[in-house]
């Protein structure tokens, strides 16, 4: 899916999309001047108002602040296969039918929000600038507002807590209700509903009657108007009240909702006190901690282990709802007060993610994804591709036959009628079923024993043995398609499937192979487990049978590489696709789910498929060893020939702490014996940093210096020339060795001459994932695919980290390349400051037909941001990522999927419209420094 841009330029020419404006941006600010000055400002401010801001901002920040209303509610449909429409329909008549009710209830905790977001945004600041200014006393003013004492709680139900260091504020009822005072840029009408004022802190007016009983964090009442009247706030678009005024009510309306208020609240008192004790513990010490930070740095604020741990309890603590021990009167109602407080626990989970950002720490890792709502994300997508695939069909000029061979024995007659129909209902007509079975084998089911299924159906039956590999054989020897692919007796494919791979073929005639993605079948019959495959990637195929079914081989290849052989029993197909490989590498993939396998998964491995592996590589000449290293996946030791000498470059800028981790690490825990450590220091001021250095008398340590002003590429390109090695490791000044084997593991694959770069698996210290591989396209420009999800065979929609993969480029942090190729390259680009240049050598490198490899098995500790901050990007490399990534932006990533988020590294469904363009586009226009400037 894409969303383009589209503007029309004075004079009525052809419309520009937003990406062509933002390349011409571009390739005006790589040669600034005068000049242009004037085109360039009016250009991006024409980029800013085309393209609108995202509903899912980049920044946490940014994602609090769209989120700081609670009660914006919004029911999203529900994922049930059965009865989600009145699962729905219950949720929308509780959240929208008590609707001013909830508004009132939430609407100090809006106010508490905006001040969080007050001193956020302050503490940020006070980061980037470097000040030490103590702000402690302005943000407990900012948190206290209205109100500087802290009532005790007196009554029995606890609600949310804002600007008290205890917590509640009584209300007149006894029910202590959300803490807060009113600033919140909400303005709450007679029948709750509410105005919101983008970027406005102030003017919550409440409704007449008992709204006081939710205090601002004082024990006084709030004031109350005379008797009849309501005060409210209207508020202007640009923020701020507009008009502030008293309107005459009537005493009826008013005392009636006065009733319903009170009447409502005792009666779910309950409910509440135990429902909103969660939010109420997130508020007091999301209180306590910004206090804590606001001190003068290094001065009383919170240390590193500290600050994780408080992180830790305040994500701990952001879904009110995750409480264990609810009553059981509270659990029953939880997914309808789970709609209430969508927006509020949402709220919760990115202040404290840009809590975090401000503290120098990380939040706990992300769960894998749940994928709850797969069969609702099915059902939005399917129905519209098989329509589509089912039209586009019927204009190929061309349609090849397609074979699908099935192997009967043994089968459930259930689940085989259920793979026969699935035959006969697809869109695409040109297919012919070869059923082998045993000769004594039962009868088709019906209506398929009948004659009149005969003309696309063949039954072949087999005399003696039946196994899977002889029935695979005599099948292909009887099919008479162009195309020829194994269908499990008790899978199933999708509508499409068949028409997916025709239309894949007329788009590309010299395919040879062509698979699709695929997913589980349960018990019952439901889909499950979802294995969305990357494009060809000849690496991954040699860690496992990623291809696994719904695969269509031209089947005059298939004979001319020998066919299905015997004597790799549960690998037949493996072995296959390993011969096919060798033949071609016209090997094409349809990204949509289009086999349902009921029996096996993807991952499965055997001796059997070693031993495939093994003659695989033997075949092709080279010098490797197959294992078993673990579930799901074989580990190819390709042979290091001689003992080429590796220069590893470290540039660094002071951080005596980091670069002594690293050296004492590297050299000794590093068993590969023939390399030089370079260690380039830029512009370094400390005295620890030169006594460091002085101790390091090491042979093989090299020191250099490099005092110009920072560019990443400029110190590694220089370095490089300093370097005596055969190849070059680049890596930062952060990392920490734990694998013995990692600089033999990098050298061995880096010596493939089929690989351009290398690199190795990044962890960070708590053991989550920060590098396995880059995705151009993802999270604005290029991300990092399993980003902080733990290491291991963890299952996703992507597969995981422990297999070898293929990518389009890999991070500078740690790469091995060639020094024959880094110099036919140029080195890294320079025109690139600090980001970019990376994955732009990884682009070079893929364009000269080379591929870039990242290994599980040589893996590496990587303390990221320790030495310069991630999020201080400059700008220019922003601009000129856009520039080198682009085409891939359009196209996408071929070693991802388009079927997975490009929003985030956690390899979950793709929900948004956005391609990888789109995404860097609102990007150059909202995210970087100079878009937050205000529009002129």
């Amino acid at each position: 899916m894409s969303t383009l841009f589209h503007t029309m330029p004075e004079g009525g020419q052809a419309a520009e999309s937003a990406g062509e404006l933002a390349e011409r941006i571009a390739a005006l600010r790589a040669e600034p001047s005068e000049a242009n000055a004037r085109e360039l400002a009016v250009l991006t401010e024409r980029l800013r108002r085309l393209v609108p801001p995202a509903n899912t901002p980049l920044s946490p920040l940014l994602a609090a602040a769209r989120l700081a209303i609670p009660f914006d509610f919004s029911v999203p449909p529900s994922h049930r296969a059965s009865g989600g429409q009145w699962v729905t329909a219950a949720k929308r008549a509780f959240v929208m039918g008590l609707r001013p009710l909830h508004v009132e209830l939430l609407k100090p905790q809006a106010a508490f929000n905006q001040r969080v977001l007050r001193v956020l945004e302050r503490l940020e600041a006070r980061r980037d600038q470097g000040t030490r200014e103590d702000l402690t006393d302005w943000v407990r003013g900012q948190l206290d507002a209205q109100g500087g004492g802290h009532a005790a709680p007196v009554g029995a139900a606890r609600g949310f807590v804002g600007g008290s260091s205890v917590g509640v504020a009584q209300t007149r009822e006894g029910a202590q209700g959300f803490g807060g005072t009113a600033s919140s840029g909400v303005a709450q009408t007679r029948d709750g509903v509410r105005s919101v004022s983008e970027g406005s802190s102030e003017g919550v007016a409440q409704t007449r009657g008992d709204a006081q009983g939710f205090g601002g964090g004082s024990s006084a009442p709030a004031s109350r108007a005379p008797h009849g009247t309501l005060d409210f706030v209207e508020v202007g678009a640009a923020g701020g009240p507009r008009e502030q005024r008293k309107t005459r009510g009537f005493a009826p309306v008013e005392l009636a909702w006065k009733l319903a208020w009170r009447a409502w609240r005792r009666a779910m008192r309950p409910v509440l006190e135990p429902l909103l004790e969660r939010q109420a513990e997130w508020n007091a010490r999301m209180r306590e901690t910004l206090l804590s930070v606001a001190a003068t740095p290094g001065s009383g604020t919170p240390d590193p282990l500290d600050a994780t741990h408080r992180v830790a309890r305040l994500v701990a603590l952001a879904s009110p709802l995750a409480q264990p021990g609810l009553p059981r009167g509270v659990r029953a109602s939880a997914p309808l007060w789970s709609e209430v407080l969508r927006r509020q626990s949402r709220f919760n989970g990115e202040a404290v993610v840009a809590l975090a950002a401000i503290l120098g720490v990380r939040t706990p890792p992300p769960p894998v994804p749940a994928l709850e709502d797969f069969h609702h994300w099915c059902t939005l997508r399917e129905s519209g591709a098989i329509h589509a695939a089912r039209e586009a069909v019927a204009r190929l000029p061309r349609r090849p036959r397609l074979s699908l061979l099935v192997a009967t024995a043994g089968a459930c007659p259930a689940h085989l009628r259920e793979c026969l129909a699935s035959v006969e209902a697809q869109v695409y007509p040109e297919w012919e079923l070869v059923l082998v079975g045993p000769e004594d084998g039962p009868a088709l089911p019906e209506p398929w024993a009948s004659s009149r299924r005969q003309p696309r159906i063949r039954r072949v039956t087999l005399s003696g043995p039946t196994d899977f590999a002889r029935a695979l054989r005599v099948g292909l020897q009887a099919a008479s398609g162009d195309f020829v692919g194994v269908l499990g007796a008790e899978d199933s494919l999708a509508p499409h499937a068949l028409a997916e791979v025709a239309l894949a073929l007329g788009a590309n005639p010299g395919l040879d192979v062509v698979y699709g993605d695929e997913d589980r079948l349960d018990t019952r019959g439901r889909r499950t487990a979802p294995f969305f495959k990357p494009d060809w990637s000849p690496d991954l195929l040699r860690s496992v049978d990623y291809l696994g079914r719904g695969v269509m081989a031209r089947r005059s290849l298939v004979e001319s590489v020998g066919g299905f052989r015997e004597g790799f029993p549960g690998a037949e197909e493996y072995d296959l696709f390993l011969r096919l490989s060798e033949a071609t590498e016209r090997i094409g993939h349809v990204p949509h789910l289009l086999y349902h396998r009921r029996l096996g998964t993807v991952g499965q491995v055997s001796q059997e498929g070693r031993r495939a592996l093994s003659e695989h590589l033997a075949r092709r000449g080279e010098d490797a060893e197959v294992t078993v290293p673990g579930p799901g996946r074989y580990r190819v030791r390709y042979a290091v020939r001689g003992t080429p000498k590796v220069s590893i470059i470290v540039p660094f800028k002071d951080r005596p702490d980091l670069l002594k981790t690293l050296t004492d690490t590297l050299l000794e825990r590093t068993t590969y014996p023939h390399f030089e450590l370079v260690l380039v220091s830029n512009n370094s001021v400390r005295p620890e940093t030169f006594a460091l250095l002085d101790t390091l008398n090491d042979p093989r340590v090299v020191k250099r210096t490099w005092d110009f002003p920072f560019n990443y590429p400029a110190i590694n390109n220089w370095a490089a020339g300093q370097a005596t090695g055969e190849l070059l490791l680049f890596l930062n000044n952060d990392m920490e060795v734990v694998d013995p084997g990692w600089l033999t593991e990098l050298v061995s694959q880096a010596q493939r001459p089929e690989v351009g770069a290398v690199g190795a698996k990044l962890l960070f210290p708590e053991g989550t994932v920060q590098h396995a591989g880059i995705v151009v396209g993802m999270t604005g420009m290029a991300g990092h695919p399993f980003w902080r999800l733990p290491d291991g065979p963890i299952v996703t929609p992507f597969g995981h980290t422990e297999w070898v993969r293929n990518w389009l480029s890999v991070t500078s942090a740690c790469v091995m390349i060639r020094r024959p190729l880094f110099d036919a390259l140029g080195g890294f680009d320079e025109r690139f400051l600090l980001c970019g240049s990376d994955v732009d050598l990884g682009l070079r490198l893929h364009a000269r037909g080379l591929r870039v490899v990242c290994t599980p098995f040589a893996r590496v500790v990587h303390h990221e941001s320790a030495s310069r901050r991630t999020d201080a990007i400059p700008e220019p490399d922003y601009w000129r990522s856009f520039t080198s990534y682009r085409p891939w932006l359009l196209k996408g990533d071929p070693y991802y999927n388009p079927n997975l988020t490009l929003l985030s590294g956690d390899c979950d469904l793709r929900r948004h419209p956005e391609d990888g363009e789109a995404l860097a586009v609102r990007t150059l226009a909202h995210e970087v420094p100079s878009a937050r400037r205000p529009p002129t």
